[in-house]
């Protein structure tokens, strides 16, 4: 019961991070703004890695939105692969089952705002964590833990 309220919170989070990113990229108020901040921004690049994740006993949600000055939102590609029509990309602990234990996201072209969130939370075996974002080309952000069970767990938000 517990993962699938969690589950639906971030559902929702993802859902109000996606309407923000339309609302604010289509108001007719800020043309003039827009125009300027049309070409700025930053290639961002997320590396995530997990190994030994339980489906059945862990939780895992890594989510990423933003959108260029002009309000496309689309521009992400996932180890190497093009998200076309994705204005947010998310990762559960089904993703991190398999054979594959590291995910890298990065955007396609420069983007003026990014949100993201990470949320892993272990109920068994020792879980190794590692979480990095790159803004151009420096590291803003660079989580390594181990989460040991009974709860433990790594819950972030980050903006720029």
């Amino acid at each position: 019961m517990r993962k699938t309220s969690i589950k639906i919170a971030l559902y929702g989070l993802l859902s109000v991070m996606t309407f923000g990113t339309v609302i604010t990229s289509c108001s007719n108020d800020d043309d003039d703004i827009m125009e300027e901040t049309v070409g700025q921004g930053s290639h961002y690049k997320i590396t995530v890695t997990l190994d030994n994740v339980n489906p059945d006993d862990d939780y895992v949600s890594v989510v990423v939105a933003g959108g260029t000055g002009s309000g496309k939102t689309d521009v992400w590609k996932v180890n190497g692969v093009v998200k076309t029509g994705e204005s947010a990309i998310g990762l559960g602990d089904n993703d991190f089952a398999g054979s594959t234990k590291t995910y890298v996201i990065e955007t396609t072209e420069p983007i003026a705002a990014f949100s993201g969130g990470v949320q892993i939370i272990n109920y068994g075996a020792p879980l190794p964590v590692k979480y990095k974002i790159e803004k151009g080309n420096e590291t803003v952000v660079n989580e390594n833990v181990t989460l040991t069970g009974d709860g433990a767990d790594l819950t972030k938000q980050y903006s720029f």
